[in-house]
């Protein structure tokens, strides 16, 4: 089996999964995930995303970042355009026998060079690198974790500042991009930008005592910055929205699909002609020109058949001769189902146009209860209809829910603590299976224990974010042994 792109989504193989698979998330990878094409994502990490055009928006944008890069490396002084512009063609002297030899042609390395210094000129209009205080340039942030979730990242250059009688800390990321987002976009689209400064500001807060005082996106091309505020409130909910990325990460890991999500970005993406999602869309671009545009590709095969609307009984399903699951099969019949029941929208959006957005956290959480319930039911060997699809789907959201309520008085779906919730449930249900075969009474008493049991699960989880102590508590080990099952 290979991964296959299909309009739904890129879904991966066993090997390729492994490569998408993050053990620390960035700021760029959780935007990437929760509001950007997640198949265009996975599809750049089995590729390697190794870019050969020295012309590409990511090559020009990754030469511009080294000349800042070394230029805030050098005395206070020295930072000057002269020495940008030969740090520049001491850059390119490397690169044209490595990254890009296409530079050994003069022309073409004269071309480069101007571009490159046309992004990142503009910094000498934001300030005089010669008066900057620079504490570090590339900071790199690891073995952090934010909202419990593993960071990783590097802060461009950050600065030593003093502001209304404070001094400390400003990190700053440099931006060579076309456009400025305005307010508008932001309100639209979300602040990235200014979310992956306050996640900077968070994991630098975590490192050192020294305060954060702001945060600037420096747009180099154009020669201005913005302003991002770092206060507590506002950095908490980044770091949330931050967590509901890496949920939405381990969401796609699990179900080995990473979605795709036509936009104007498609134009962009080296699989735009061979998308089936976005040959099949407005945003269809034609990219012939573009060496970064795939005509074909080995790493993956297309599938770009239109999806099926009529349901098929799933390969690993367990059904019985006798017991088809033939009331499996219609999900489009009846009132409650719609011609299109799921909308689609930003993740933290619900519901839109007074339907289920199919992107959003909630239907993640729907989608898996579901996905769940199958499962069960296919470990314990019980056909596979719908009748039984709907119960048991039901009954564990309920005990979600229950166990969520007591935690913060909440039952909604789209909540992150829905999410963890639902995670050890997936635990609990390994060490109790349900008595599929018993009566109410029995079935009555199992909803009991296994709500119990994920009540406690999640209440340790508490009282260890609780705890000032969490050394090993030998004494209590050693009196905890195994249950004598014959006695």
């Amino acid at each position: 089996m290979s991964s296959t792109l299909t309009r739904e989504g890129l879904h991966l193989d066993v090997q390729d999964v492994a490569k998408v698979r993050r053990t620390a998330l960035s700021a760029s990878t959780a935007k990437s995930l929760a509001h950007n094409c997640a198949a265009s994502y996975a599809f750049g990490k089995i590729s390697g995303e190794r870019e050969t055009d020295p012309f590409a928006a990511t090559s020009q944008g990754t030469a511009a970042h080294a000349v800042l890069e070394e230029l805030y490396k050098l005395p206070k002084g020295k930072r000057t355009r002269r020495r940008a512009a030969n740090i520049l063609l001491a850059l390119v002297a490397q690169w044209k026998h490595t990254t890009y030899e296409s530079l050994q042609n003069e022309v073409t390395r004269q071309l480069f060079i101007s571009d490159v210094i046309g992004k990142y000129q503009g910094i000498f209009d934001i300030e005089d690198p010669r008066e900057i205080d620079v504490v570090r340039t590339e900071w790199p942030l690891s073995d952090i974790e934010l909202g419990g979730v593993p960071f990783t990242g590097f802060v461009d250059l950050t600065q030593r500042v003093t502001s209304r009688g404070r001094t400390g800390l400003r990190p700053v990321d440099y931006k060579t991009s076309r456009t400025i987002p305005d307010k508008r976009k932001i309100e639209l689209y979300g602040d990235d930008h200014g979310d992956q400064i306050r996640l900077y500001a968070a994991a630098l807060r975590k490192l050192q005592d020294e305060p954060v005082l702001e945060g600037r996106v420096y747009y180099t091309l154009h020669g201005k910055s913005t302003i991002v505020a770092v206060s507590e409130k506002r950095v908490a909910q980044t770091v949330g929205e931050f967590t509901r990325a890496w949920d939405t990460h381990n969401e796609m890991v699990e179900q080995q699909v990473f979605p795709t999500k036509v936009g104007p970005l498609c134009g962009w993406c080296p699989l735009v002609q061979l998308c089936p999602a976005a040959q099949a869309s407005k945003f269809d671009t034609d990219r012939t020109d573009s060496q970064t545009a795939l005509c074909s590709t080995d790493l993956i095969e297309i599938d770009d058949a239109p999806a099926s609307h009529e349901a098929h009984t799933p390969p690993t399903a367990q059904v019985s001769p006798d017991e088809p699951g033939d009331d499996l099969e219609p999900p489009m019949e009846g009132q409650h189902m719609a011609p299109h029941p799921l909308s689609e929208g930003k993740p933290w959006d619900e519901f839109v146009d007074d339907k289920l957005n199919g992107t959003s956290y909630a239907a993640i959480g729907y989608f898996g209860m579901a996905s769940l319930a199958y499962e069960v039911l296919h470990k314990h060997h019980i056909p596979i209809q719908r009748v039984a699809v709907d119960a048991l789907t039901t009954t564990l959201a309920g005990i979600v829910a229950t166990v969520q309520d007591g935690l913060t008085g909440s039952t909604s779906f789209q909540d992150g603590t829905n999410t963890r919730v639902r995670g050890v449930l997936r635990t609990v249900l390994d060490a109790v299976p349900p008595p599929f075969g018993e009566d109410e009474d029995t079935w009555s008493m199992w909803i009991k224990q296994v709500t119990g049991h994920t009540r406690s699960i999640a209440a340790a989880a508490v009282r260890l974010a609780e705890a000032e102590d969490r050394d090993a508590d030998l004494s209590t080990l050693a009196t905890i042994a195994p249950v004598d099952k014959e006695n």
